[in-house]
């Protein structure tokens, strides 16, 4: 396929979302410095101007596969507590987080960059607020007496394991062998909460 002209097998909206799809694609492989909007568009298969129309300049892209990433880690953690008794379903979500950042550091790495500015996209800021929610939530009905110190002590302690992962600052411990430790860990972290309340 030529690159020196738009693809014509986009249609109105897709090629929005085809270039983030590939963007986050690109992310993965090789981090922010891999995200060109040359490249970009050589991959996609359109001009090198075509991605200027949905994007101003790289950080409005950079924003926008945030926001991918973080639609894509709320539908992996709400994932997780699909079929999983109400009791253990924090510590599954808990454990599918810390998993989702080892599995993607990347793009984790990214999605909590000073790289995003303030936040100030309201589709990124919509995004993440999302996924906050959906961890929130489960804290907050395992322990309603204190819903909000919950929340934050649960994304706290995901978010600092995942950190300490992804650094390899735990002796001993790596991505490839820590499935034990996180499972462990989150589950332990979960049960100080105590049962949850029905909704």
């Amino acid at each position: 396929m030529s690159t020196s002209e738009p693809s014509d097998r986009y249609h109105h909206g897709d090629l929005r979302r085809a270039l983030v799809e590939t963007a986050l694609e690109l992310l993965i492989e090789g981090g922010t410095e891999a995200l060109g909007m040359r490249e970009l568009a050589r991959r996609v298969g359109v001009s090198a101007a075509a991605p200027y129309r949905h994007f101003r300049d790289k950080q409005a892209l950079i924003q926008a596969v945030a926001a991918a990433g973080f639609a894509l880690f709320r539908e992996t953690v709400d994932g997780a507590k699909e079929g999983v008794a109400a009791e253990d379903q924090l510590g599954a979500m808990a454990e599918a987080y810390v998993q989702f950042a080892l599995r993607y550091p990347r793009l984790y790495r990214l999605m909590f960059s000073s790289e995003l500015g303030r936040f100030e996209d309201k589709d990124l800021r919509r995004a993440a607020d999302a996924a906050y929610e959906s961890l929130a939530v489960a804290a907050a009905k395992a322990d309603p007496d204190s819903p909000g110190e919950a929340a934050i002590s649960a994304w706290a302690f995901v978010h600092g394991l995942s950190m300490l992962l992804l650094d390899e600052q735990l002796l001993g411990v790596s991505a490839a062998n820590a499935e034990p430790l996180i499972r462990a860990l989150t589950r332990r972290h979960a049960q100080r909460f105590g049962k949850p309340h029905p909704a």
